[in-house]
Order: structure tokens, then sequence, then C-alpha cells
């Protein structure tokens, strides 16, 4: 399915940073997938399903999670954070910040792992 992904902060990823982004705690807060529950039903996945997203930057697997807040139809929420920063556009048109918003990507269920933040890193050659 083809949709707009829109990353940001939110309340509980911004905690489990400070708490240590090795910790269990992190990935459930970062790597996570917004999305209405009316995309999750057409896609036929429930809470804490695996899915792909795939950009023309990279791709990534998150945990599907039911938005508290409806979204608009089409758009899907990651918080920033390492699985975010595998699907935008590294470019910053010479302004420091990357395009955190409206990025194009497609999503599909997965039965991938999602990785905890140091092998993240690793499988994508980040660290060695």
């Amino acid at each position: 399915m083809n949709v707009i992904l829109n990353t940001g902060r939110t309340v509980w990823q911004g905690q489990a940073i400070e708490s240590g982004k090795d910790l269990k705690m992190y990935v459930d807060a970062a790597a996570i997938c917004h999305m209405n529950r009316e995309m999750m039903d057409a896609m036929g996945l429930k809470e804490g399903d695996n899915i792909q997203v795939v950009s023309n930057f990279g791709d990534v697997v998150v945990k599907v999670v039911n938005t508290k807040e409806t979204l608009p139809e089409g758009m899907i929420f990651i918080p920033m954070g390492p699985w975010a920063n595998r699907v935008i556009d590294p470019d910053t048109d010479s302004t420091a910040t990357p395009r955190f918003k409206n990025i194009p990507v497609e999503i599909d269920s997965t039965d991938e792992e999602v990785l905890d933040m140091p092998t993240l890193l690793k499988v994508y050659r980040k660290y060695s």
C-alpha cells in the first residue's frame, strides 16, 4: 500500500531515549508505526504486527500500533529515531535538517523481525 509518512517527536519516545537507546523501552517507543484502525483492517493487520516500510531512501521493519489520534487518510506516523531515519531523505538542501515530513512510502506486512538499535546500525553498516 502506498502512503505518506510523517515523523516527529513523541513524549514516550523522548522519555525512552533518555533512559537508553539500547533498551527494549526505546525500541517499543521508536520502532513503531502509528496507523488508523481502518488502514490496519484494510491491510489485515492487528496491533503488534510487523510491517516493512520502503521509500526511495531505504527500508525498515517496525511494529504497527493503532494510533490514539486520528491521522489523515493515507498517512502513517513513525517517531523520530534510527528506524524513521532509514526511510527519510538524507538530503538537507544545505539546512542541516533532513526532511521528516510527507515522505512517500510503500508499506506491507512482513515476517521479518524489528531490529534493536545496535543491530539496526550494524546491519546497515553504520558501525562494525
